[in-house]
C-alpha cells in the first residue's frame, strides 16, 4: 500500500481533519471507558487475556490508549502510519487472529458512533463529523490489515523479505535522487530568473528589440524550469508522472529556436520550416496527451 496516497484515496480533506480534531476534547474523557469496553467486548470473543501474557497484555493496553489519542489528532503523517504498521506487526507476533483485527474496527466504528451521538446535538454537524470519523476508521483498518498481511508473508517467505529490502532501498534512493534533482532545478530556476531580469534591465537601458526577444526566450526557459520543478515536487508528494510536461519542454525549446531564427532574420529556408513543422507536431501531441491525462484523472479517482 502506498502510504503517500492513502489520504487522497479515501478523499480525506482538511475539513475532515478539522471535524475529527473538533471532538478531541469531548472524546478524550471517554478514553478509559473505551479501553475497558474494548477488551470486555473482544475478550468474550477471542479470550485475549488467556492468549497473551500479562506483561504484553498491559503493553497492548497502553498502546491502545496512545492510539485513541492519536486518532483524534487526525495527523496523516508517516509517524502515525508507522505506529499502525508496528501495531500490526505486534499482532502477528502475539498470534492474534486476523478476524480479531476486523472485529476490533467494527467495534471501534460502533463505539465512536454512539459517543458522537451523545456529544453532538446539531444534526448537520453530527453527520459531518461521523462521515469524517468513518473515513479515518477505514484508513486505520486498511493500513493495519495490509501491514498484518505483509508481516505474515515476511515471516514465512524469505524471498519476500529480500524483495522488501530491495524495494525499500530503491524507494529511498529514488527519493534521494529526486531531492537532488529538485535542488538542482531550484538553482537553475534562480539562475534563469536572474538572467531574465538582467536582460529586461538591458532592454530598458538600450531599447533594443533584439534584446527583448532574447529576454522572451529566457522567460520561456524560466517557465519550463518552474514547470519541471512543480512536477518533481508533485512526484515527491506522491503524485503521478505527467509525460505532457516533458512534451511541453520540447515544444518550448522549438519555440525558443524560432525566436532565435527570427532574431537572426533567418525567416526562410529549411531550418525555419523544420522548426515550424516540429512546433505543429509537438503542439498536436501535447494537446492529445494533456487531454488524455485530464480524462484519466477522474478514472483513477473512481
Amino acid at each position: 500500500m502506498n502510504l503517500r496516497k492513502i489520504a487522497p484515496l479515501y478523499e480525506i480533506s482538511d475539513k475532515d481533519k478539522q471535524n475529527i480534531r473538533s471532538i478531541k476534547d469531548s472524546m478524550i474523557q471517554y478514553k478509559k471507558e473505551f479501553v475497558e469496553d474494548f477488551y470486555e467486548y473482544l475478550g468474550k470473543k477471542f479470550d485475549f487475556t488467556e492468549q497473551i501474557p500479562l506483561e504484553r497484555f498491559l503493553t497492548h493496553k497502553e498502546k491502545l490508549e496512545i492510539w485513541y489519542e492519536k486518532f483524534f489528532e487526525a495527523s496523516f503523517n508517516n509517524t502515525f502510519y508507522q505506529f499502525l504498521i508496528n501495531a500490526s506487526k505486534k499482532h502477528v507476533d502475539l498470534k492474534i487472529d486476523e478476524n480479531a483485527i476486523n472485529t476490533m474496527f467494527s467495534f471501534v466504528r460502533r463505539w465512536f458512533h454512539e459517543k458522537i451521538f451523545l456529544t453532538i446535538n446539531d444534526d448537520f454537524k453530527r453527520k459531518e463529523v461521523l462521515i469524517s470519523v468513518h473515513k479515518f476508521v477505514d484508513i486505520n483498518a486498511a493500513i493495519m490489515s495490509s501491514a498484518y498481511h505483509s508481516e505474515q508473508l515476511r515471516k514465512f517467505t524469505s524471498i519476500f523479505s529480500l524483495r522488501e529490502l530491495v524495494v525499500s532501498f530503491s524507494e529511498r534512493f529514488m527519493f534521494f535522487m529526486n531531492s537532488i534533482l529538485v535542488f538542482i532545478l531550484v538553482l537553475l530556476t534562480m539562475k534563469a530568473a536572474y538572467t531574465f531580469f538582467a536582460e529586461l534591465v538591458d532592454t530598458y537601458q538600450h531599447g533594443s528589440s533584439k534584446i527583448l526577444i532574447t529576454a522572451l526566450g529566457s522567460l520561456l526557459i524560466l517557465w519550463v524550469l518552474i514547470e519541471l520543478l512543480h512536477t518533481e515536487i508533485q512526484l515527491l508528494k506522491g503524485g503521478k508522472f505527467r509525460i505532457s510536461v516533458f512534451i511541453g519542454v520540447a515544444l518550448i525549446a522549438f519555440i525558443r529556436d524560432l525566436l532565435i531564427l527570427t532574431l537572426k532574420h533567418e525567416t526562410s529556408g529549411r531550418g525555419v520550416y523544420f522548426v515550424l513543422a516540429s512546433i505543429l507536431i509537438l503542439g498536436l501531441i501535447y494537446w492529445l496527451i494533456a487531454r488524455m491525462e485530464k480524462i484519466d484523472n477522474p478514472r483513477r479517482r473512481n
